[in-house]
């Protein structure tokens, strides 16, 4: 019995030696399934974090990919989300090298070409998915790009070629070249120059060679000349001239030259009524005027007359043909305003230029401009050409764009400069500032100066100038805040050092509105890059 009970105690010592095992076995199974868990769910983030990323890579290849089809075809945009060539509109591109697994990307226009087109910019939505195989997610990133050109309206002063406008002066064709490729061994070209009291207030770009003769102050770091004597070179002048270095402020930088457009004709698609010649597209927003037409803005609307103007088919929006000769009033601005030669009768001074007593030289519908070193220039007044002559002010956004000319016979200003209001002039030729005189020289009425000018500026084909530069007394001091650019660059006043004679004086002042927003429907340089000017998640 006693033995019994031993065995019965040890037995049972045993049994809870063996339930102590047991649970110790048990809680130690469940500490380790515990951290089996814990770093499995460790690691699940850490792969879908690597896919996330390749995700994100794989939106970013898709961005480049399309701005290198915008650079290989500048138009690219216009097809919208319609190539169906295209991949990344459909399925998705693959990453090459990833074998049809691992990364795509499909991408989305989210701006229409009407958008485009008149804005300037393009926003594209990018989404690349990570594919890692059987038995993981995918995982796709998001990104949309805005982008935008590099172009015009990037700098305060463009110029092709650094030289007075032969046309205007009745020079020699030869001085039409640039400095650095011979025109500095052709006589009789009126070089422009550099010099001590210049300063420019914001990113410059010439396609010449720049003249510099004196202590010039280029103030933005973008300061570029396209004369590929410059480009690679380690010399610390990049300018033809007197002046040693350094420059007060920045020395001009080797850049790629940003080409002009030759006309403006695209701009007709834009128009009402429908001019262009495309019967496949409807007529634009804009309004579509013909001969000499005198624009006057108030705010959100404009007083227009254009007695050249007879198309029946004009909107009365625009214009009523029934009455052209009589100045209306009252209408809406349009996004865009072209004026195009006319072929109705007309006479010269019917919209008030030339004016009264003032002296010009008159000339056929296909002259560019009159004058001579030694008397000046003016505008040809000729009513059957296409040119827009203009002042006001613009609470809006327009684009004023002329066959011929653009004249600024009146300051011409923003509503609100620190807003969207904003003016765009494009002309064929020459953008005028109005100054008028009298058969001595005198100035005509010196309540007609211009004095601020705030706008995009593009002359396609010649300058923009003011009227008679060389006459008269001083006209003070000529504010353009805005963007200017031009074929030949355009004298604005005569003077010696930093005192004028005639003319003006320049202050020219950029408006950094313009790296963002632009008049509409403003044209684009076909060899400025586009380029992703901002970019977020999503």
């Amino acid at each position: 019995m006693i033995q019994l009970m031993r065995r019965g105690i040890r037995h049972g010592d045993d049994g809870s030696a063996m339930l102590l095992v047991l649970g110790v076995l048990f809680v130690t199974t469940l500490f380790l399934l515990s951290s089996l868990a814990y770093a499995m769910r460790n690691m699940t983030p850490t792969r879908r974090d690597q896919d996330a990323k390749i995700a994100l890579a794989a939106a970013q290849a898709g961005i480049d990919e399309y701005v290198s089809r915008l650079t290989a075809n500048d138009t690219y945009w216009s097809l919208g989300n319609t190539d169906t060539s295209n991949a990344a509109f459909g399925t998705g591109q693959t990453i090459q090298g990833t074998g049809g697994a691992g990364a795509k990307y499909t991408y989305q226009l989210l701006t229409t070409a009407s958008d485009t087109a008149q804005t300037g910019v393009i926003k594209i939505k990018v989404t690349g998915t990570s594919t890692p195989g059987a038995g993981h997610d995918k995982v796709s990133r998001s990104l949309t790009a805005t982008l935008r050109p590099k172009g015009f309206l990037s700098y305060v002063y463009l110029s092709d070629v650094e030289v007075v406008d032969p046309d205007i002066l009745g020079q020699s064709s030869a001085c039409a070249n640039y400095y650095y490729a011979g025109r500095s061994g052709t006589s009789g070209c009126s070089n422009i120059q550099w010099t001590s009291g210049d300063t420019v207030n914001g990113p410059l770009h010439s396609n010449d060679a720049l003249q510099i003769n004196g202590a010039v102050n280029f103030t933005n770091q973008t300061t570029e000349s396209s004369w590929p004597a410059i480009n690679g070179t380690s010399s610390a002048t990049t300018w033809w001239g007197s002046q040693s270095p350094p420059l007060a402020g920045y020395s001009p930088v080797y850049a790629a030259p940003i080409s002009l457009p030759v006309a403006n004709t695209t701009l007709l698609q834009y128009v009402a009524p429908d001019v262009d010649g495309d019967t496949s597209t409807p007529a634009g927003p804009g309004c579509y005027y013909q001969g000499a037409t005198k624009i006057t803005f108030t705010g959100t609307t404009m007083t227009v007359l254009s007695p050249g103007t007879r198309n029946t088919s004009t909107p009365s929006r625009c214009y009523n043909v029934s009455t052209p000769t009589t100045a209306q009033s009252g209408l809406a601005i349009p996004p865009v305003i072209y004026v195009d030669a006319g072929t109705a009768t007309c006479s010269t001074g019917q919209i008030g230029y030339p004016a009264s007593g003032e002296s010009y030289t008159s000339g056929s519908s296909s002259a560019v401009a009159w004058g001579s070193s030694s008397s000046g220039a003016t505008t040809n007044y000729n009513c059957q050409r296409g040119s827009a002559y203009v002042s006001g002010t613009v609470d809006g956004q327009v684009n004023v764009a002329a066959k011929d000319d653009v004249v600024v016979t009146g300051n011409l200003t923003a509503q609100d400069i620190n807003t969207t209001d904003i003016i765009g002039l494009t002309a064929g030729n020459c953008i005028w500032v109005y100054h008028p005189i009298n058969s001595s020289g005198d100035n005509l009425n010196s309540s007609t100066n211009v004095t601020t000018i705030q706008a995009a500026l593009l002359s396609l084909r010649h300058s923009f100038v003011v009227q008679n530069w060389n006459q008269g007394n001083p006209l003070g001091t000529l504010n353009v805040t805005g963007a200017i650019a031009q074929k030949f660059r355009g004298p604005v006043g005569t003077g010696s050092g930093t005192s004028i004679s005639t003319g003006y004086y320049k202050n020219y002042v950029y408006d950094s509105r313009l790296a963002v927003l632009q008049p509409p429907y403003f044209l684009k340089s076909d060899t400025a890059p586009w380029a992703v000017s901002s970019l977020s998640d999503g």
